[in-house]
């Protein structure tokens, strides 16, 4: 179902720059360092948008890519706990996946009470 969501919002946005480039066909002066092109208004705005999209991808990625990084550094190491201490394992897989563990006491508690 999110997939159709998805494609319908992709012909959404499709269809509203086809109608934008066709509002805006006139040729204006684009001013440069370097000098003046006359262009037509759509492509400005296009690789104004293009330009912005590629600096904040530029500027974003390398934090997500830390970020993915460590989460599954983590996830191994959660993986690792549970094959290494297999009776705390439903407590780690509580953990791991974000949910409150039912029973809160620690696993000394537990050996104290007996």
């Amino acid at each position: 179902m999110t997939k159709q969501w998805r494609i319908l919002l992709v012909l959404i946005f499709i269809l509203i720059v086809v109608l934008f480039s066709i509002a805006n066909v006139e040729t204006v002066g684009f001013s440069y360092l370097f000098g003046v092109v006359r262009l037509p208004l759509i492509l400005i705005i296009i690789s104004s948008l293009i330009i912005g999209a590629l600096l904040i991808g530029s500027f974003t990625y390398p934090s997500i890519y830390r970020q993915r990084r460590r989460i599954g550094k983590l996830e191994r190491e959660v993986d690792r706990m549970i094959e290494l201490h297999p009776e705390d394992s439903d407590r780690l897989n509580i953990a791991a996946s974000g949910e409150e563990p039912q029973n809160s006491e620690t696993r000394s508690a537990r050996r104290s009470k007996k």
